[in-house]
Parts: C-alpha cells; sequence; structure tokens
C-alpha cells in the first residue's frame, strides 16, 4: 500500500512554469501536501529573496523558506488549516489562510506586494553624513582561505536630495589613509606606493551622476570612484532605511536619513596591481574588494 502511494507520487509530480523556465516538484513526505506561489513586486516584477512564513492554528511556525531567482517557491507541510506570509524589505506584508490535504499540492498563483507607504523619501535638502554612526568597510580575500575586514575612520561626504528624488547625488572623499585592518604592519603596507599611494593620493572620491529605482526600498545609484588618480564607474546595490528625527543627547531632535550600500570593486580598474602568490599560484589577495557602507545623514539646518 505504501509503496503503491510513493509511485503514484512520483510518477505523478507536477511543475510549475515560470515566465522563464519550469522547476520541478520534489517527491514529499507521504503524509504531507505542497504549498507554491510566485512573488511579484509593485511593478509585476519576480521578487527574489522574498522570505515566507507557513505558522499554524497555534501561531506555530511550521515551515520557512525564500522565493527563488524566479520569485518561486515550494514548500512541504503537514495537512491542515495554516496561514501564510510573505515578508520583503520595503513591502506591506501579505498573509492568507489555505488547506493543504494529504498528498495535494496547494497551488497560491501570484502573489504581489504593494510598497510599504510609510517608508517616505527624504524631504529635499542637503544631509550631512554623521561621522560617529556611518560605517565604510571593505572585504578582501586572503590567500584564498579568509577573509580580512577592514574600515576607513576618516571621510566626509553629503546627500543633495533633489525634489525629484532620481535626480539627487552623492559626494564623498575617504581618508586613505585612515584604512584601518587592525594589524599596523598590514595597514601600512596597504598605505604605500603597492596599494592607495597615500603619499601622492590622499583621499580617494566618489561622485553619483544617478539614482535608479528598482523596487520598494532598493536603489541603485551610480556613479565613478577616483582612486589613485583612475576613475572607473561604479554602482552601489542600496537599500534605504527610512527618515525620522531623533532628540536625545547630541542628537537636538536633528532630521535624519539612512541607507545601506554595497559595491563590488576591481583592483585592476585603479591599477592597484601588487601581486605575490604562493606556491602554487595563488593570490596574496584577491582581485576584487566587496565594499560595505552603512549611512546615516542629518539635515543642514
Amino acid at each position: 500500500m505504501v509503496f503503491a502511494k510513493l509511485r503514484r507520487r512520483l510518477s505523478g509530480a507536477d511543475t510549475s512554469v515560470t515566465p522563464r523556465g519550469v522547476f520541478a516538484l520534489h517527491p514529499t513526505p507521504l503524509d504531507s501536501g505542497v504549498v507554491t506561489g510566485q512573488v511579484h513586486d509593485e511593478n509585476g516584477n519576480l521578487l527574489p529573496d522574498a522570505t515566507v512564513h507557513i505558522t499554524s492554528r497555534m501561531g506555530q511556525v511550521i515551515a520557512e523558506t525564500t522565493t527563488d531567482s524566479y520569485g518561486g517557491f515550494a514548500v512541504s507541510v503537514a495537512p491542515g488549516t495554516h496561514k501564510l506570509s510573505v515578508a520583503a524589505g520595503g513591502f506591506r506584508r501579505y498573509s492568507t489562510r489555505l488547506q493543504v490535504q494529504v498528498n495535494q499540492r496547494s497551488p497560491l498563483g501570484s502573489i504581489q506586494l504593494t510598497a510599504d507607504d510609510s517608508l517616505q523619501l527624504p524631504h529635499p535638502g542637503r544631509y550631512r553624513f554623521d561621522p560617529m554612526h556611518t560605517e565604510i568597510r571593505f572585504v578582501a580575500q586572503h590567500i584564498g582561505l579568509s577573509k580580512i575586514h577592514g574600515r576607513f575612520n576618516e571621510f566626509d561626504g553629503f546627500v543633495e536630495v533633489a525634489p525629484d528624488f532620481e535626480r539627487s547625488r552623492i559626494e564623498m572623499s575617504i581618508n586613505t589613509a585612515s584604512v584601518d585592518t587592525g594589524v599596523q604592519m598590514r595597514d601600512d603596507h596597504l598605505r604605500s606606493a603597492d596599494f592607495f599611494d597615500v603619499e601622492n593620493h590622499p583621499l580617494m572620491h566618489f561622485r553619483s551622476e544617478r539614482f535608479t529605482h528598482v523596487r520598494a526600498d532598493r536603489w541603485s545609484v551610480s556613479g565613478h570612484l577616483t582612486l589613485r588618480g583612475n576613475s572607473s564607474p561604479v554602482a552601489l546595490d542600496t537599500v534605504y532605511l527610512g527618515q525620522r528625527r531623533f532628540q536625545g543627547p547630541g542628537f537636538d531632535n536633528d532630521l535624519r536619513v539612512a541607507c545601506q550600500a554595497t559595491t563590488t570593486l576591481r583592483r585592476e580598474d585603479y591599477a592597484v596591481n601588487w601581486q605575490a602568490t604562493l606556491a602554487k599560484g595563488i593570490s596574496v589577495v584577491g582581485p576584487t574588494i566587496e565594499v560595505e557602507l552603512g549611512v546615516q545623514a542629518v539635515l543642514d539646518q
């Protein structure tokens, strides 16, 4: 009896078609069902990395997953009446009730999230970076085994927010001598002509050229980074975190905006070509650097 049900399950496995391809549902436990769906953003675009939770009537999480690169998800759960919720940054949470049957698929079809209206864009004006609450970090691969984490401790920058937000701009200067990886000998080497060449190029500079809305709280900020006298295009993948006033010691009811941004830089784009290899030809320092920014900026009064 059990083997007969298993053969029917394997021979009758269903498939779900997405706009860009097909994914097959894997065989599931004999006493469960399968919930499927595809998540879209407010513009109808596929939404990857959205979080999907399924909870029981008692509020206990019984399944969780994230949407794939096509916005799709498929998860097996015990039969019964459950609550499904979908959440993603910058969107309102979506919730629905569903009934799961034994050995059955429960297709939810297309789920479209709506933007969170509470995440308002900043008021126009110039916002100066707050050095006490802003971080510029980087991560580099070391001998193909581990990662070196570092930061820059001295920088200055501002965001000029335009009435048409996509016409806003960012300018930022970083003191290259302020590099800090926690190891003095390594930091001295980074300041040398092999890397930042601090003596001849004390600053690196970023100037934005375009703000492009991706979805909800996601933006792409494109511009040019100048390092060691070499300029190359850079695109910052940016998450806008909102604006608020904060009153407390040292804040004085300041209007603040915040964002997080990441990008990948190639050393060769800036003529940072120092090479050293191990006996097996493995580079001591990887060819790319991951950069992370956590920014708080305060409106100039």
